[in-house]
């Protein structure tokens, strides 16, 4: 039997937009995926190397790089600027997962989104774990179709002005070279 209408449901399918992933149903989806972790993993170790997967998925370490060392990036080679970036990486998700642990709970609470001119995005949020709470919001800008963030600002102290501060000087101290002796030194100390 032919159906006629269905080559024009087909066509409707195909053709009609799909909505875009806002940047606050982005930033739920990963705590949803942070919460699916913590909920699974009873030990500390293995959360914490899933905490970072999903952390490769969300943060952009190029442009989180890139802003923390404001006009010291634009001097840096492009084995520099990569050699750095890695660095920096595992520092900053060092930081971050240690706020988890197996089994402990939290709850989230969202904020607005608020635009900015340069067509980035904050979304605005607050985290309660037991007794402890800390207002979290999150830069985000769109690249390749999905939400990226490239700042995070914890309790109004943002990621990028603070470590920018801290960097700035050990540049003007000791130079790039002794930005990166430091940077792997804490890493390697924090692995063993």
């Amino acid at each position: 039997m032919h159906r006629p209408w269905m080559g024009a449901v087909m066509v409707l399918l195909v053709a009609a937009p799909v909505r875009a992933e806002t940047a606050r149903e982005f930033v739920e989806a990963r705590y949803r995926d942070l919460q699916a972790l913590v909920e699974r993993i009873p030990q500390k170790e293995p959360l914490q190397a899933e905490i970072r997967k999903v952390m490769d998925t969300f943060v952009d370490y190029e442009e989180l790089s890139r802003r923390t060392l404001g006009s010291h990036w634009d001097t840096l080679k492009p084995r520099e600027r990569k050699d750095f970036q890695q660095e920096f990486r595992k520092m900053v998700q060092r930081s971050y997962v240690k706020r988890f642990d197996p089994g402990k709970a939290f709850t989230i609470e969202y904020g607005e989104m608020v635009p900015a001119e340069d067509g980035s995005v904050v979304v605005t949020s607050t985290i309660r774990a037991g007794r402890s709470e800390a207002r979290v919001d999150y830069a985000l800008q769109r690249k390749k179709g999905t939400w990226w963030a490239f700042d995070v600002v914890i309790d109004e102290v943002s990621m990028v002005r603070n470590y920018r501060k801290q960097f700035h000087d050990i540049l003007q101290k000791e130079g790039f070279g002794g930005l990166m002796d430091r940077l792997r030194k804490k890493n390697a100390q924090a692995q063993e």
